[in-house]
């Protein structure tokens, strides 16, 4: 059996981790972006991100967004591109970020559901 040198087996550790903490879109890592609230131009709290998209190269792509109606109506799944998205500072949680969209909830409930997979 050969030795594992201790750097390796640490480098191993902590590369998914490391991998977690480097931004992916909107200038945010993975786990700062899923379940990241969706806040229209106003601020107020519209939906919430559920999954991240990404293309055959991993570059994220588009976000899945869970839109939030009331009951008795379920929530409304829809895939939206990252344009017109960004990423500004949750004013309720201090250090942590919502997704903002330009687009309003009824045009968001008007785009196609996705299922969740």
């Amino acid at each position: 059996m050969k030795p594992i040198a201790l750097a390796t087996l640490i480098a191993a550790c902590l590369a998914p981790s490391l991998a977690a903490a480097q931004p992916v879109a909107l200038g945010l890592t993975r786990l700062q972006i899923e379940d990241a609230d969706l806040v229209d131009l106003q601020g107020r709290e519209i939906g919430e991100v559920e999954r991240l998209v990404v293309d055959s190269g991993g570059k994220v792509t588009h976000l899945i967004v869970e839109i939030d109606r009331n009951d008795p109506k379920p929530d409304h799944i829809v895939q939206i591109p990252l344009t017109g998205l960004a990423a500004v500072p949750d004013p309720d949680d201090r250090g942590e970020f919502d997704v903002q969209t330009r687009q309003g909830v009824d045009e968001l409930l008007a785009m196609p559901a996705v299922a969740l997979r």
